[in-house]
């Protein structure tokens, strides 16, 4: 008895979106996600303040619009520098043309594209990290997602300083933001003006803000209350806190400790080296707490964006490291998506930049003298992005390592972890 041979999938054909299109874009929405109305789909692509109706793509099925997703050109600050990420998101396939290899088309053909117009990065959250993963991106969001009784966060005579945010403030506070995210993050977008006042400012909930003297802010914070069961049993639910100074700190978790008499929970998605739970007086998950051995939760291991590294010499190129980084390694990558990243490439690193050249043949005789890294193009998406150490890596066999070339780039990309914040999410 002979085996069925898989089904091939449809011939797709990806181009831009036209205006004509809105109305199936809508509907398409609509079907696949079930979590707007056909009027707020509509206005997704046609006023949105992140990107313009340029950046939408559509795939067709024997001439019927079936599947789309978005371009968003966004700039990450990484180590203080501006670096260009394309976004992918509003991933949608009809549900009457699933699981028939249409959305990894779709995707495909959208890093072609992106490589042939010269981006470096591209970007996504992942309704499926598996599903992204063999496409090439890799994981480098890493949170801590913590659920807490208040009573239980630090107190802090600091509070005095806290209160509620004014209209004069917000200035202010997008300044506030925009030195923090170059200063200290990592893989923090740049918030256009337009984020702030179409979509930040209007959004439900409250904000405070630390104030050390008249006019000087050093930190906010913006929360919603969930009060569906009951003014005495509210939940918290943190969706931003920035702070410059260890006392706004302190003064914006003090606030949130001080809701304790009628919340029952607070929620928080902080970056993965976050310190403050550790200052918890006990370690409480509201949420299903876990207990291992000797061992009991205070939060839960989350992740959020991948990366995808769409052109390997320009993200090496593009990408700042460590100003100590010295040496100079080969990175053999494996790239099934996009075959002309899968060479060897010879990358030097001093001065903060990287140098990359592609081994040519003539330079092959000194390449097993040279330190070598063999890995697939996300587990180097993760590393360039200073999610996952090489030398960890190479331990766990997730990477090949030739003459201690983990050792030599571990500092090369080593960064405070990832953190592309809540309201940056696309």
């Amino acid at each position: 008895m002979s085996r069925t041979k898989p089904s091939r999938p449809p011939a797709l054909r990806y181009r831009h979106a036209r205006r004509p299109d809105v109305e199936q874009l809508a509907d398409l929405a609509l079907r696949s996600y079930r979590v707007r109305t056909l009027e707020a789909q509509r206005q997704f692509y046609t006023d949105h303040p992140r990107f313009a109706f340029t950046d939408v793509r559509v795939g067709e099925v024997d001439g019927a619009l079936v599947a789309s997703l978005v371009f968003y050109p966004f700039t990450a600050f990484v180590r203080g520098a501006r670096l260009p990420v394309r976004g992918i998101g509003g991933v949608a396939v009809s549900p009457e043309h699933r699981r028939r290899g249409i959305g990894e088309a779709l995707v495909r053909a959208a890093l072609r594209e992106m490589r042939q117009r010269g981006d470096a990065f591209s970007m996504l959250y992942a309704f499926r990290s598996d599903f992204y993963q063999r496409l090439g991106y890799g994981l480098i969001e890493r949170s801590l997602m913590i659920s807490t009784p208040p009573a239980l966060l630090p107190a802090s005579p600091e509070i005095r300083r806290v209160r509620r945010m004014r209209l004069p403030d917000r200035p202010l506070v997008e300044a506030l933001y925009a030195r923090l995210a170059e200063e200290r993050g990592h893989f923090a977008f740049e918030r256009r003006p337009e984020w702030w006042s179409r979509r930040l400012w209007d959004y439900e909930g409250d904000w405070v803000v630390y104030e050390r003297t008249r006019g000087q802010i050093e930190g906010y914070l913006q929360y919603q209350i969930d009060s569906a069961d009951g003014p005495w049993k509210l939940v918290v639910n943190v969706n931003e806190i920035m702070a410059a100074t260890p006392d706004a700190q302190r003064g914006l978790w003090a606030y949130l400790h001080a809701l304790r008499d009628q919340a029952v929970e607070v929620t928080a998605l902080v970056p993965d080296d976050f310190v403050w739970p550790v200052a918890t007086s006990d370690p409480a998950n509201l949420r299903g707490e876990m207990k291992l051995f000797g061992h009991r939760s205070r939060g839960h291991a989350g992740y959020g964006g991948m990366l995808r590294v769409v052109d390997v010499k320009a993200a090496f190129e593009a990408l700042p490291v460590a100003r100590e980084a010295r040496g100079e390694v080969a990175f053999e990558v494996q790239d099934d998506v996009l075959p002309a990243n899968q060479r060897v490439w010879r990358v030097h690193a001093g001065g903060g930049r990287l140098e990359v050249r592609a081994e040519t043949p003539r330079m092959q005789g000194s390449r097993s003298r040279l330190p070598r890294l063999t890995l697939s193009v996300d587990m180097l998406s993760s590393i360039l992005a200073g999610a996952l150490s090489p030398v960890l890596a190479a331990e766990a066999g997730l990477i090949a390592d030739v003459r201690d070339a983990a050792a030599i780039t571990e500092s090369w990309f080593r960064a405070r972890p990832a953190f592309i914040h809540p309201f940056n999410a696309f």
